[in-house]
């Protein structure tokens, strides 16, 4: 390797980033040490930024970034026959990994949800003070210990392509699944963010009739989710109440079976209760703002409410899935609209807060820029 040295952004505390340089570790036989490619800026990174967090800001500093495409640097003996890799590979690492413990959650396919891992540690998440410091996406260089999940990257996806595959569109198809997407069912995307657009490639590809809903200023985003297979879209006027959107889209689509929520706010929480049919599916995958709402449970009677989390097995499947996909012509690398670099990772962030005057589906930081 030409350096002796990693760059990292680390989050310091509320709204402050800082530049450090970080010696590159000795790589044992069971680790792998990436060169980062490319690193999505997602939307948990906007409320971490800004301090929202508690557990967070008791582990700073942290370096952010668990959607992470990186080249292998360097690889030891058992985790190249491990893992089937080779100097030079282009891979993707899972922001978590199961327990060696084998814990039932993880023996369950959900180590997300790790018993032994009840702190949220993963990339993104891990302390710069636990060696070798090197635990996040916002740098030049990741570490893979023993027991990460690492996946190589098809040769068919470009690096834009693969960087939305490994995490926002292995949301989509895992959450379109959850939300019961299929042949003959009418699906809500609430929020045409790059989530609510990945579920909507996914549960169009799936079957469903999908509607998605947005703001007026969400003119654009909207637009765009007709290209990407929604048969309908709804810019919600200002001042329009939940319970008189829910009447139009019913009057557009009739029966509502899953609503999937990626919004966050609570009015568009109170729209999911409100315009799910009988039997239908509710599925929440953004923080609610503000943290604690009220629910009319007579709108969620017979109704399945479920908050999946991320991704857990899906990585591979959603590669395969972008490779299809391009094969039919539509390219998901082109939701990534913004790139910069280490040194502008706070101009990224305000970006895809919406705190500037750019219209951002998908940001990235690129370490080589």
């Amino acid at each position: 390797m030409s350096t002796s040295t990693a760059t990292a952004v680390v989050y310091e505390g509320p709204r402050v980033l800082t530049m450090k340089e970080i010696p590159l570790p000795t790589i044992g036989p069971q680790d792998t040490l990436l060169e980062v490619v490319l690193c999505g800026v997602d939307g948990s990174e906007l409320h971490m930024y800004n301090g929202n967090y508690d557990w967070l800001n008791d582990k700073a500093p942290v370096t952010f970034g668990d959607e992470i495409i990186g080249r292998v640097v360097d690889i030891g003996v058992a985790a190249k026959e491990r893992h089937g890799l080779v100097i030079g590979d282009l891979v993707t690492v899972e922001a978590r990994w199961p327990c060696a413990a084998g814990c039932e959650n993880c023996d369950r396919g959900q180590y997300f949800l790790c018993m032994h891992n009840t702190t949220f540690r993963g990339y993104g998440t891990i302390s710069l003070a636990e060696p070798p410091h090197l635990w996040g996406g916002y740098a030049t260089h990741v570490f893979v210990p023993e027991g990460a999940l690492l996946y190589k990257v098809p040769q068919e996806l470009p690096l834009r392509t693969a960087l939305f595959a490994c995490s926002v569109l292995a949301n989509g198809l895992r959450w379109s699944e959850v939300n019961g997407a299929g042949p003959g069912k009418t699906t809500v995307v609430i929020g045409p963010g790059p989530q609510g657009l990945a579920c909507t490639i996914a549960a169009t590809r799936m079957g469903s009739t999908v509607v998605v809903v947005g703001l007026e200023h969400d003119g654009e985003r909207l637009a765009l989710a007709k290209t990407l297979g929604a048969a309908h879209t709804y810019a919600i006027p200002e001042g329009e109440e939940p319970v008189e959107t829910a009447r139009k889209i019913r009057a557009l689509v009739g029966r509502v079976d899953g609503v999937i929520e990626g919004a966050g706010y609570t009015p568009a929480r109170d729209l999911a209760f409100e315009v799910i049919s009988p039997l239908g599916i509710v599925t929440l995958v953004a923080a609610p703002t503000p943290p604690v709402q009220e629910i009319n449970w007579r709108n969620v009677r017979e109704v399945t409410i479920n908050s999946p989390l991320s991704h857990p097995h899906t990585i591979a499947r959603s590669f395969d899935f972008a490779v299809q996909l391009l094969e039919e012509g539509m390219d998901v690398g082109s939701l990534v609209t913004h790139e910069y670099s280490l040194e502008d990772a706070e101009k990224a962030i305000a970006v895809a807060s919406y705190k500037t005057d750019e219209h951002p589906i998908k940001v990235v930081l690129n370490p080589a820029l």
